[in-house]
């Protein structure tokens, strides 16, 4: 449901071991430029593989984000999607389809979802990933490999790899790969932070008559 699944290059040629207080620093780093977060918007492209798919499915759009915690992706091609999240309430409005689904997201993966997007502190998610960073010095991005601690998480998420930007200290790939070999990439662009948004950025604007079904009950 909640697409967090993703794709990124393991290509580090020369891939350093950094030392702990690099890391330590770094981390730091991203604790504070976390905090300073109030707003960001970003374009992505993801990909999606599936086996129930003849080939990868090619999507994009805009992502807003607004502290703590109200999302929306709004998918412009090929098909026009919007999912609107805020706090743990998602709903996604299909205007093909003339239908609106809603459900309650886990504490865990509204965690996980926020840290993917750098909108959420290292510390609360080490107790369900190992982490583990890989700088290579020529390169503008480091990687971070997070790997399932939990027999819930590692039964269906192989690992998730994370591109981030050294400068601005965001994410511009993100990769879950998937027990079964699937996965979703997807690749940021154009981020801007701490603009102001317009308060219908969070409204999720529906026409009269749409359908209702709720993921866990099935419909209503």
């Amino acid at each position: 449901m909640l697409l967090m699944r993703l794709f990124s290059g393991f290509l580090l040629l020369a891939a350093l071991t950094p030392a702990p207080t690099e890391t330590e620093t770094l981390f730091a780093r991203m604790r504070e430029r976390q905090g300073a977060i109030r707003t960001l918007q970003v374009r992505f492209i993801q990909e999606k593989k599936s086996s129930l798919l003849s080939a990868p499915s090619i999507s994009e759009g805009l992502f807003s984000y607004e502290a703590p915690d109200r999302v929306r992706w709004e998918y412009s091609k090929p098909d026009p999607y919007t999912i609107l999240i805020e706090g743990d309430r998602f709903k996604a409005y299909y205007p093909a389809l003339h239908k609106v689904k809603t459900a309650r997201i886990t504490r865990m993966r509204n965690r996980i979802f926020h840290f993917l997007l750098a909108t959420e502190p290292l510390e609360k998610l080490k107790n369900h990933f190992q982490v583990e960073l890989r700088i290579a010095q020529a390169r503008p991005t480091f990687t971070l490999v997070l790997t399932p601690l939990t027999p819930h998480l590692a039964k269906y998420i192989s690992a998730v790899t994370l591109q981030v930007d050294k400068q601005s200290l965001l994410p511009v790939d993100i990769l879950i790969q998937e027990k079964d070999k699937d996965y979703t990439r997807l690749t940021f662009s154009d981020p801007r932070v701490n603009t102001t948004l317009p308060e219908k950025t969070f409204v999720l604007e529906v026409p009269p008559g749409c359908a209702v079904e709720d993921y866990q009950s099935g419909g209503r």
